[in-house]
């Protein structure tokens, strides 16, 4: 039977590389992973799109939609790995 968790993240720490490894998560997960914010939603399948998606978003909420019979541990994985948001990112220099 499919699940479905949502929960809302700040769209202010994603960068470029973030946004990157993100996409790289949600195509090894085996649910289907949405981003929704100003009543546009954007499923996490095209990179260029999630780009697009995710920087123009100046800083809003995002609301995080995981849909699947894997919805809670999928849900559990992204949020360990938005959980490293929270952590500066090392300096490329």
């Amino acid at each position: 039977m499919k699940q479905i968790v949502s929960w809302k993240v700040s769209s202010s720490s994603w960068t470029m590389g973030r946004i990157v490894e993100f996409y790289r998560l949600c195509q090894i997960l085996k649910s289907n992973i949405y981003l929704c914010s100003n009543e546009i939603t954007c499923e996490v399948r095209d990179l260029s799109k999630l780009v697009s998606f995710i920087l123009t978003l100046k800083n809003q909420d995002i609301l995080l939609i995981v849909e699947g019979k894997n919805a809670p541990a999928d849900q559990e994985c992204i949020h360990r790995y938005l959980k490293l948001f929270q952590k500066p990112m090392p300096c490329l220099a």
